[in-house]
């Protein structure tokens, strides 16, 4: 892919199917009951004939619908208070060999120069893998490689390519450089979406590109320097128009990512609504007349649940 074609920036794709179609694939009266109940848990009109008449303030949420911004913050408190419970128990996964015993064990690196590097980690900070590059004990490659073997994933020369500008808008900026990752390719035929991870393969990240995106994440493994360059850059390219990024911290619980959430539906006019969590934040993308995206980051603190 030449330079000029590269730097054309693609809009995210849209969903698969709506709400409404998802649920014409049950049988029957359940097929109409889905199609139209409102997911508000207090909604006084949560079935039958008169969701009719609030057709035009519905509201997709995730695979369900809500009649009005009422129900939708209700919805989405009850949806962000389960995935916070869920974030609270989650464990990455921990590395079945540390990167430094793979390098040595392929002796790639000597004991002594393991045992410098994990001194001054110990000291200073920062991961084995930079110490290693810093004291010329192993180059960037090598690392790189050897964090594709410890997840098991590709590693991808993204030095070689600019094709990732196109995706500029598609996960927020916050994420991306929060979690160490970066949309690299898309393939609309087959929904594949190929992101690079520099150290961590986050679990959660993937499962919220598929959550948003409607899209088969595939994660491969990134040099640092090279996302590091792609970041700076990634700074300096505007946003296409009609995408806009609002990143928020401390935010106090499930109840007010919902009063925020209504708040800017309301001023995006959002027809469609998705919610995830990735890392330590929440991801919001509202469609509407514009494409907004809200990453919340919840407070520190333990959060009542």
């Amino acid at each position: 892919m030449n330079r000029a074609s590269a730097s054309a920036v693609a809009l995210p794709p849209r969903p698969l199917a709506s709400a409404g179609a998802a649920a014409a694939a049950l049988p029957g009266w359940h097929s109409w009951r889905r199609r139209w109940e409102c997911l508000g848990p207090d909604c006084a009109e949560r079935e039958g004939l008169r969701s009719w008449c609030k057709l035009p303030a519905r509201i997709q949420f995730q695979q369900g619908w809500c009649c009005g911004l009422e129900c939708l913050e209700a919805a989405v408190e009850l949806h962000a208070r389960r995935l916070l419970r869920e974030h609270e128990t989650h464990a990455p996964r921990p590395h079945r060999i540390p990167l430094g015993l793979l390098l040595l064990s392929h002796g790639q690196i000597t004991q002594p120069q393991l045992r410098a590097a994990l001194d001054a980690q110990n000291l200073h900070g920062g991961r084995v893998g930079e110490w290693l590059v810093r004291q010329g004990a192993a180059s960037e490659a090598a690392i790189t490689a050897a964090v594709g073997l410890q997840w098991a994933r590709p590693t991808f020369p993204l030095t070689e390519t600019q094709a990732w500008r196109q995706y500029r808008g598609w996960v927020p900026q916050a994420l991306l450089e929060s979690l160490g990752m970066l949309p690299l390719y898309f393939a609309p035929a087959s929904r594949r979406l190929h992101v690079g991870f520099t150290q961590i393969v986050d679990a959660t990240a993937l499962a919220a590109l598929q959550t948003m995106l409607e899209c088969k994440p595939l994660a491969c493994i990134v040099a640092d320097s090279a996302w590091n360059a792609a970041m700076e850059e990634s700074r300096g390219i505007p946003l296409k128009a009609g995408i806009e990024n609002v990143a928020l911290t401390d935010v106090e619980g499930p109840e007010e990512v919902a009063a925020i959430t209504r708040q800017y539906a309301r001023v995006a006019g959002a027809r469609e609504i998705r919610l995830a969590a990735a890392g330590g934040y929440l991801w919001l993308r509202l469609r509407g007349q514009r494409l907004l995206h809200l990453t919340l980051r919840p407070r520190t603190r333990p959060i009542s649940l």
